[in-house]
């Protein structure tokens, strides 16, 4: 793990209430790319981390928000101190050493108070709602079944091709199938007209790939329009059914990343823990020391006991541990402020892929901690639509997000902050925000600045085959425009060779062979073979693969040095 620079910043933003009205920020909005140990305290100034116990709450909130029709459900008191009953309940069989770390009946009270915060940000007509932590966003009934029966159509030319030229992800072992892969044909920098002589993984870094966006044009009553003349990897004839069903998925993802990248802007909620500071304060966002008359301990407990028995002075009766709140104040209000999208154009990544479980294949071990892209694409939101599923396990898509070191109370006080953060000196600044379960129809929003991966799941019947659709928008910064396929000619040589032969039959095309075509096509400055493109993709995956170790390190692993 990286080590955090000696200067950084323990102090957490100054946090306003209410906060000020939100607007599109000047300079482009945060991702995890420029990021790394010697400016990470860039995000620390308003990427505190959580209590434990917090966590925890939202954590039980979202399980309940996961039940089917919960908003309605929370409206009959008899459900509701069931809820309570089974959260409390769950809390007294948490073993010893999770008993600092128990949920209080003041806390169970506020998730539950809460909940009305929660339903009232529920749009009704689209089922967008709230996730399992700030900046994520949900919905089950987004994209009609009209849509998405012409989405399952227009991807039937991109899977009923012969088995050699499928796409199958290297490296996946047979279980993920490339649809449309913006990583194939990438905008290369300084790429000579003809085919390099040179090795390819010696010449090419990462840097030097962006996958390509397109351009779509948000008109100011919300209609989406693709302004670009084409989507990188997927034809413009063969294909034609996604130009259409494309900018409809996205104009419904509107509202999704506009909730998104509203949250971005906003700091974030206040801390659902009590806290001796006023409202308002920059210190009500740092918990209360553990110690009682705020006296650091260093004696209470041996080393032995600290690093080998825990649970001895975990359970200690002198310890001050967290509370919630008394009571829900409304907090949640905030996040109806809006920023909109409409008026502008958006670049937009497209992404087709299919998971594929077989009875001689039939697990998938799940993903790694990642975010999409690179610096070059500046990816800022992510929007998954899970449109097809069959004969598969329930997953999930869990989340993680980078954080600064907390506030220490005193010098070296490791069991102080153990107790309210589970960090000790040397664990890395990370902390979980949950997870989403993966259902068909299911459409989630997320931003890049959370890194995310796919849990496991397998075939239920495991005599049968099974699969998992998704399509996936990146969205790029709004406020910094990158080349995309409105700079970028189309790089497919057959898409050429396709153009020449349908120029029709007075053509001059018409009267040559294929073979000739392709010659021709060989010949038009800046396209790829396919067996280019390949190579460029195999060069830019091996980069990234080293770039996801290094970002790990350098943004979301770096570990924690108490200060003070």
């Amino acid at each position: 793990m990286a080590k955090t620079s000696a200067r950084i910043r323990t102090r957490p933003y100054e946090w306003r209430w209410p906060p000020p009205p939100i607007e599109f920020p000047k300079r482009g909005f945060s991702h995890p790319f420029h990021m790394s140990s010697s400016d990470h305290g860039q995000l620390e100034a308003k990427e505190h981390p959580r209590t434990i116990v917090e966590l925890r709450m939202c954590a039980l909130s979202h399980r309940i928000r996961e039940m089917p029709a919960w908003w309605e459900e929370m409206k009959d008191e008899t459900n509701v101190e069931r809820w309570r009953q089974e959260a409390l309940q769950r809390a007294e069989n948490d073993g010893d050493e999770q008993q600092v770390w128990k949920l209080t009946l003041q806390m169970v009270s506020y998730v539950l108070e809460e909940l009305q915060g929660y339903a009232d940000l529920r749009d009704l007509e689209t089922g967008i709602e709230a996730g399992p932590a700030e900046r994520i966003w949900k919905s089950d009934k987004l994209i009609p079944s009209s849509l998405r029966e012409k989405l399952l159509g227009a991807v039937d030319c991109l899977e009923d091709v012969p088995n050699s030229k499928k796409d199958w992800r290297s490296g996946s072992g047979g279980l993920v199938l490339d649809l449309v892969d913006p990583s194939l044909y990438p905008r290369v920098q300084r790429r000579a007209p003809r085919r390099p002589e040179y090795p390819w993984s010696k010449v090419h870094t990462p840097w030097m790939f962006q996958l390509l966006p397109s351009d779509f044009y948000v008109d100011l009553d919300g209609k989406v329009s693709l302004k670009s003349p084409y989507i990188n990897n997927v034809h413009p004839t063969r294909d034609k059914g996604l130009y259409s069903v494309i900018p409809e998925v996205l104009q419904l993802a509107l509202p999704m990343f506009e909730r998104v990248l509203s949250d971005m802007i906003r700091p974030l909620l206040r801390m659902r823990i009590a806290t001796s500071a006023k409202r308002g304060q920059a210190e009500e966002e740092n918990a209360d020391c553990i110690w009682e008359g705020d006296g650091f301990h260093p004696n209470s407990f041996s080393e032995e006991e600290h690093e080998d028995h825990p649970e001895k002075w975990l359970t200690k009766p002198t310890l001050r541990t967290p509370n919630a709140r008394e009571h829900y104040d409304g907090d949640l209000e905030v996040m109806k402020d809006r920023v909109s999208l409409r008026g502008r154009t958006l670049q937009v990544i497209v992404k087709l892929v299919n998971i594929v479980l077989t009875p001689e294949n039939p697990r998938c071990p799940g993903g790694k901690w990642h975010v999409e892209g690179m610096r070059s694409e500046s990816i800022v939101a992510n929007f998954a639509y899970y449109y097809d599923s069959e004969n598969v396990t329930e997953s999930r898509l869990a989340f993680r997000r980078a954080t600064s070191g907390p506030l220490v109370h005193e010098q070296d006080d490791v069991m102080c902050m153990r107790v309210l953060y589970n960090m000790v000196p040397g664990s890395p600044l990370v902390q979980d925000v949950g997870d989403v379960i993966i259902k068909p129809h299911r459409c989630v929003a997320f931003p890049n600045l959370y890194q995310h991966r796919v849990e496991p799941f397998e075939l239920q019947d495991p005599t049968r085959l099974g699969h998992r659709k998704i399509l996936l928008l990146f969205l790029v910064d709004p406020i910094r425009r990158i080349p995309s396929a409105s700079d970028v000619a189309p790089q497919q040589r057959d898409w050429v060779v396709d153009a020449m032969r349908g120029a029709g039959a007075n053509s001059l095309f018409a009267r040559l062979p294929d073979e000739i075509l392709a010659m021709i096509a060989e010949y038009i400055d800046r396209t790829m073979s396919r067996l280019e493109a390949e190579k460029y993709r195999e060069a830019l995956l091996a980069g990234r693969t080293a770039f996801v170790e290094e970002n790990n390190k350098d943004s979301f692993e770096v570990e924690y040095h108490m200060g003070y």
